[in-house]
């Protein structure tokens, strides 16, 4: 916002000096065209080539900001692309890694299986023996 007020207060600034230097010089002056030979108020002169030089600013401003926003654009797509790719990798690994402790788990359960069967025997071979 501060930033946007003192480009403002220049320009105006600016704007005054070159109105202020373009109503002095208001005398006519020959201008020649190459084919042809005019009398115009410096004034006009002075305005126009303000006008013209502005208008070349602008256009080579413009130009470097579109070049630049085209630049930003092609790396945004990049960084798209790059996070699509990114997150595709991470769930072809979380779906590995899902299936490989599926895979513990049912190991674990088959394991724990076996312990409480083999548990079971014992428990029962004790009893026999006790009984005997």
């Amino acid at each position: 916002m501060m930033k946007n007020t003192t480009k403002l207060i220049i320009m105006l600034i600016l704007l005054f000096v070159v109105v202020l230097f373009a109503v002095i010089n208001a005398q006519p002056v020959n201008i020649n065209f190459i084919f042809a030979e005019k009398r115009v108020p410096l004034v006009l002169i002075i305005i126009i080539s303000v006008i013209v030089g502005a208008l070349i600013a602008l256009i080579g401003t413009t130009s470097s900001i579109w070049k630049k926003n085209r630049a930003i654009k092609e790396l945004e797509a990049k960084i798209h692309h790059h996070t699509q790719d990114e997150t595709a990798h991470m769930d072809a690994n979380s779906h590995y890694q899902i299936k490989d402790l599926e895979a513990q788990l049912k190991e674990k359960e088959i394991e724990l299986s076996e312990l409480r069967h083999n548990m079971v025997n014992q428990l029962i071979k004790e009893n026999k023996e006790d009984d005997v």
